[in-house]
């Protein structure tokens, strides 16, 4: 199975923007940490749409997940508001998704959920990219695999915006996807000496 990383944003184009925290930073590190964590299970390979903070178009991005063959395609963001007291954690697919994309993300989300409450987190659910602010993601749309994508916390949020600047947080966060992933398709983690 191969697993398409698609950290949000990049080079000139840092997302949004939150106490000295960037969207783009953010999502290449949560992506860095997915992908080491993935690497620990039979089965899985990983390829990232951008593995350093340079400038990617949309189209650019559904190019090369497509190009590659991917299995899974998981785009990475943060969310933001201008109402400082937003919060939480919501996953889309494209609105026209089949019943394998929905299947994914439905056990994916659940298991983000659970770890997020831990944190004390808010789920805001499993949209469709009707639902995100721009109306629709070209990228969940137009690659030919199943396609997801996480808003993980709220950038302009106080609290989220700690958990999000804090290693050991998005550590587990990643972990958590990755083993999410791995369950989803039936991969065992490979022993520890062979890391």
């Amino acid at each position: 199975m191969l697993v398409c990383l698609d950290p949000g944003h990049g080079g000139a184009d840092y997302g949004a923007v939150g106490n000295k925290l960037s969207e783009k930073e953010v999502c290449l590190n949560i992506a860095r940490h997915i992908r080491k964590q993935l690497l620990r299970y039979d089965g899985l390979q990983v390829t990232m749409t951008r593995s350093m903070d340079v400038t990617t178009s949309t189209e650019e991005r559904i190019q090369w997940a497509n190009q590659c063959g991917a299995d899974l395609f998981l785009s990475i963001h943060t969310n933001a508001s201008l109402d400082p007291k937003a919060s939480g954690f919501a996953s889309y697919v494209s609105v026209v998704a089949g019943c394998e994309t929905r299947r994914i993300q439905c056990w994916l989300h659940n298991q983000i959920a659970l770890f997020m409450r831990k944190h004390g987190v808010a789920d805001l659910g499993k949209k469709n990219d009707t639902e995100w602010i721009d109306g629709q993601m070209l990228e969940l749309r137009q690659v030919k695999m199943p396609a997801i994508a996480v808003k993980s916390l709220f950038i302009t949020h106080e609290e989220d915006n700690h958990l999000l600047s804090h290693e050991s947080f998005i550590e587990e966060y990643a972990k958590c996807i990755a083993d999410g992933i791995a369950r989803i398709y039936k991969c065992r983690r490979k022993e520890e000496a062979s890391v």
